[in-house]
């Protein structure tokens, strides 16, 4: 119970400089003399993926820090398809929605769609919802409002109004949420999500079709038919490999130590 209880407020703790580090970084002055976007890119390689690595490898140990994750190199492949797969509604959607008309930007692609996808996921799935799920006893939804809050709180800079605030909270942190159950299903494939996440930003950058998170209707539409397939595609994942449900019964609310699948 006591190691519960520290790692829990380790996680947190370490969440929690992770957001303020900008500040510090600014009292160097090498750093408060880039522009803004390399400031950005460099904060979130440096605090939302090599600093929650290293807090996995204090809690697990650095050889195993990769595997505490869920970034194991033999999950890439299946975590990779099962994102391109299940985010194919969106794919063409989008492209439908722009009558395919591409709009390749290599920054926003590289810059909000990959490093996005990986310091997010890194960040609010394999630190804070993964140690406070996985390894501090929180049961599935204190752990996943404690990432989707954060998550969605992290996306109002893309508001301009209290009704688009409103509805880009809610639409990331109901993806927050969604993401952080896919990770656990997965068997701790951080793939699994990371992808989709890549995948679901890529779809809105090449086409164009909105410029948040909201978007407008036709967009959500295919939105929602990229959830309910990665439903469908999660049960057929479940059904051919045997494995049971993780997030059932009482991990509602109260989690344990799960043991993870050597597959996938």
């Amino acid at each position: 119970m006591e190691k519960r209880i520290v790692i829990a407020i380790l996680t947190i703790a370490a969440f929690i400089l992770s957001q303020k580090a900008a500040e510090f970084m600014k009292l160097f002055s090498w750093y408060a003399e880039m522009d803004s976007q390399t400031r950005g890119v460099l904060y979130k390689i440096t605090w939302h993926i090599a600093f929650p690595l290293f807090i996995l490898g204090l809690f697990h140990g650095f050889r195993d820090a990769q595997e505490a994750a869920g970034l194991s190199f033999s999950k890439f492949r299946y975590g990779f398809r099962t994102g391109l797969a299940g985010t194919l509604p969106m794919l063409l959607g989008a492209g439908l929605l722009a009558n395919f008309n591409l709009v390749i930007d290599p920054h926003a692609i590289l810059i909000g769609c990959l490093l996005a996808a990986v310091s997010e996921e890194i960040l609010y799935r394999a630190m804070l919802f993964g140690q406070l799920f996985r390894h501090a006893g929180w049961g599935f939804i204190f752990a996943g409002l404690a990432s989707a809050l954060f998550f969605g709180a992290g996306h109002l800079y893309q508001g301009d109004s209290w009704g688009s605030l409103a509805g880009i909270f809610l639409v990331t942190f109901a993806g927050g949420m969604w993401f952080s159950w896919l990770y656990v299903e997965y068997g701790y494939n951080l793939w699994v999500p990371m992808s989709y996440h890549f995948f679901m930003n890529l779809s809105w950058a090449v086409f164009d079709v909105s410029d948040n998170a909201l978007g407008g209707l036709g967009p959500n539409i295919f939105r929602a038919a990229t959830i309910a397939l990665s439903i469908w595609l999660t049960i057929r994942h479940k059904r051919r490999t045997g494995e049971a449900w993780v997030v059932t019964g009482q991990r509602w609310w109260r989690s344990s130590t799960v043991q993870v699948a050597a597959g996938n």
